[in-house]
């Protein structure tokens, strides 16, 4: 893939094409200026472009940099089957060969060979109405890979070159530069073109801009280049600064968000560049970008959600390191281990689910299946009833050790561990100070539970009763009925941006633990 810095090479050879245009009217020079550019910009020191001879069936080097005297303007070639460029122009389509010498389908002139390339990339020039004239070709003397990037810059100054060459072998429809130039600019459109005068007020605005910014070169020559600048760069003066650049340095570049006629935004990326008189004097500036807003965009999406995904990792080192820390409570290594293991399983099938539909949430329901489905008891005991619910990646990760630790205490001591004993888990969405709040209840029968005080309280009882608050900002209450555990668990259910948005769990990490 082309970097930024290269992509604004190639714009700013583009854009010095241009600008030649203007001060020149002769086909050869013009020519040979696009092949140098090309050359330059695509790294190579050999570019050419080939003309059809149709009354000898051949092809002439017909402009050309970096070749030996004698070549351009003289070498000709037979635009046979095996051939190429006459591929190129017969399909209406470029022609990519990394390896001259592991290449089967064509055969190359030996002024080429000669001068030792290795690798081709061609895309064919064709005339107003279809008619081709020839193709511009870049040659490499070593094996190289052309990407798609340097195919579509080949192919943007090949249609412009077409119209060129038209109406530049009709001189006589051509008055000025600025007309010559206009032929350029029009035929680029996926590059938003425009200039204006010494003062940065806009003077030629073409289809292109028109295009990507959303004005029509009615509504806006006439406005200060600045227009297009989004209100805090405009406050921050930099609009000026870029023309002081230009006016210092020649160019200056143009790599930031814009602003559309409809209020939206698109990030450009090119640069301005100084047009000047045969006598030195300022003239004004062009200004040449392309609209990359999607990529610029994925690549701060692929940003968050590397940040994201490092402080996901962090969160789940912080909660581990805090279940480890429960070694300290009384027990043997054996039920530390055993509880330990439970836990770390649990947070594991959490990740699972977080991870199955990015950004879509928790489904709770598929939550409390999963956690049961991990824990071995008779079918027909449990049965779930409640609305369709979605969890952030906090919520979710708070309820599921909850329903783990649940579901541990009622194998060893409660209803699912008991042959007459019964679970409902059952939950709704409720109106609480002007907020959805999630109602969570697991209520178990058919255990006796014998009257006195209640146990020391452990992880589980911690973590519903001072996590839940904590955490989610709800509460949490544990209840020892006479025939069961009843566990009551409310927070508000606030809307997440991404399933990989948590906090750490500070709270294990404080006091008690």
């Amino acid at each position: 893939m082309v970097d930024r810095e290269e992509l604004i090479k190639r714009q700013g050879a583009l854009a010095q094409f241009g600008d030649f245009v203007l001060r020149c009217d002769d086909l050869q020079a013009i020519l040979t200026e696009g092949c140098r550019l090309i050359a330059d910009a695509l790294g190579t020191d050999l570019a050419k472009v080939v003309e059809i001879e149709r009354d000898r069936n051949t092809g002439l080097v017909r402009a050309g940099i970096g070749w030996n005297e004698g070549v351009v303007g003289h070498a000709r070639f037979t635009l046979d089957p095996g051939s190429s460029e006459a591929y190129a122009i017969e399909h209406s389509k470029p022609v990519v060969t990394g390896n001259i010498e592991e290449e089967k389908r064509f055969e190359f002139p030996q002024f080429m060979t000669d001068h030792g390339v290795v690798a081709i990339v061609n895309v064919p020039i064709f005339l107003p109405g279809g008619e081709p004239y020839g193709v511009l070709q870049v040659d490499a003397r070593r094996p190289r890979d052309f990407g798609d990037e340097d195919i579509q810059f080949l192919r943007t100054y090949a249609s412009v070159l077409g119209p060129l060459i038209d109406r530049l072998r009709q001189a006589d429809e051509l008055d000025h530069a600025s007309a010559r130039f206009r032929l350029i600019v029009e035929n680029a459109r996926d590059y938003a073109i425009f200039m204006s005068d010494a003062d940065d007020i806009i003077t030629d605005w073409f289809p292109g801009a028109a295009a990507i910014f959303g004005w029509s070169a009615e509504e806006i020559i006439g406005k200060p280049g600045a227009v297009i600048f989004t209100p805090e760069d405009q406050a921050a003066g930099l609009p000026a600064k870029e023309i002081e650049e230009a006016k210092q340095n020649g160019t200056a570049p143009n790599v930031r968000w814009h602003l559309r006629r409809d209020g939206s935004r698109v990030f450009i990326e090119g640069q301005v560049v100084r047009l000047q008189w045969p006598d030195g004097t300022l003239r004004g500036f062009i200004k040449i970008g392309q609209d990359v807003t999607e990529r610029r965009r994925h690549e701060e999406r692929q940003g968050v959600l590397l940040a994201e995904l490092q402080h996901r990792v962090r969160n789940v080192l912080a909660m581990v390191r805090s279940l480890v820390n429960r070694g300290r409570d009384p027990g043997t290594v054996a039920e530390f281990r055993v509880e330990l293991d439970g836990r770390i399983a649990a947070m594991a099938r959490t990740q699972a689910l977080l991870t199955r539909s990015a950004g879509a949430g928790v489904d709770l329901r598929g939550l409390v299946q999963e956690e049961l489905a991990a824990h071995p008891f008779e079918e027909g005991r449990v049965s779930l009833d409640g609305p369709a619910v979605h969890l952030t990646a906090k919520a979710a990760e708070v309820l599921t050790l909850a329903v783990h630790e649940l579901a541990t205490n009622s194998i060893k001591y409660g209803a699912l561990g008991r042959e007459a004993g019964q679970l409902e888990i059952r939950w709704q969405i409720s109106r609480e100070a002007e907020a959805d709040w999630l109602e969570f209840a697991w209520r178990e029968r058919g255990v006796q539970i014998a009257p006195g005080p209640a146990p020391r309280k452990g992880f589980g009882t911690e973590l519903i009763t001072l996590r839940v608050p904590y955490e989610l900002n709800g509460r949490g209450q544990i209840e020892r009925r006479p025939d069961g555990i009843c566990c009551t668990i409310a927070f508000p259910i606030v809307p997440g941006g991404s399933t990989l948005e948590t906090e750490p769990p500070t709270f294990f990490d404080q006091g008690r633990a």
